[in-house]
């Protein structure tokens, strides 16, 4: 069957953080944040809630490793945030441990998150040439803030699916986030195409379900190869329009 769809990972694959700003400047950001939204709760913040942002990052790295390296399942990361801020001796209520995970977190904007030069150029052609487009990404964080940078980056328009784990609850490799997209814009894993920088996320967990795999290979590759062999390899995303398997739908 000819290829369909074409699905794309997004951090490291569509978009990166070229120049991230300096840790002092996140750490003054993180608490001021905090502090404003504690006060939002009519709590007046307290030396010890200085630590709170860093404490609530290392709970959410921590789950979301656990996660990635046991069963995929998306953890609930406002109940974790509520856990933080209980060690602090803050008792929250669910909702207001969500509206503390909402300021905590410093959208990409702050970061300087921006599209790789080629990304836009690359999903309009494949749009051009026929085929569906779609985005599967794992991200500890999602909602309205999320949405209005994928929509600043003028992605909105261009996915046809956008599947994230937090919202989907699993995340890459799990043959669901994946199952969520072509759902979505029905194709069957066979007649779809997946590519991302992750061997274990975007390539093994792609391949599993009987999808193409591209690896985008980064510049530095962190991850131990284990046997996981892509079904092409890309140094930058316009190669992508020059696989054999795409070249027009």
């Amino acid at each position: 069957m000819p290829v369909r769809a074409v699905l794309f990972d997004l951090g490291n694959t569509l978009w990166h953080i070229p120049e991230p700003p300096p840790i002092d400047q996140v750490r003054h950001e993180t608490v001021s944040r905090i502090f404003t939204q504690l006060r939002a709760f009519g709590i007046e913040p307290q030396d010890r809630h200085r630590f709170l942002g860093r404490d609530i990052r290392l709970a959410i790295t921590e789950a979301d490793q656990r996660a990635y390296e046991g069963d995929w399942v998306s953890p609930d990361f406002t109940a974790i945030v509520g856990n933080v801020a209980a060690g602090h001796g803050l008792d929250l209520t669910p909702v207001q441990a969500g509206q503390l995970w909402h300021r905590w977190n410093l959208e990409g904007g702050f970061f300087g998150r921006r599209l790789f030069d080629d990304a836009i150029d690359t999903l309009e052609a494949l749009r051009r040439r026929g085929y569906r487009v779609g985005c599967v990404t794992n991200r500890v964080f999602g909602g309205p803030p999320f949405l209005a940078e994928v929509e600043d980056h003028g992605l909105t328009d261009l996915f046809d699916a956008l599947s994230v784990s937090c919202a989907v609850g699993y995340m890459k490799p799990h043959p669901r986030l994946f199952e969520h997209a072509l759902e979505i814009i029905d194709v069957a894993p066979a007649d779809a195409v997946m590519v991302g920088d992750s061997l274990k996320a975007d390539v093994q967990g792609a391949q599993a379900l009987g999808m193409t795999a591209v690896w985008r290979r980064p510049p530095v590759v962190r991850e131990e190869l284990d046997g996981i062999e892509p079904d092409f390899t890309v140094q930058e995303l316009r190669q992508v329009l020059d696989l054999p398997i795409l070249d027009g739908a």
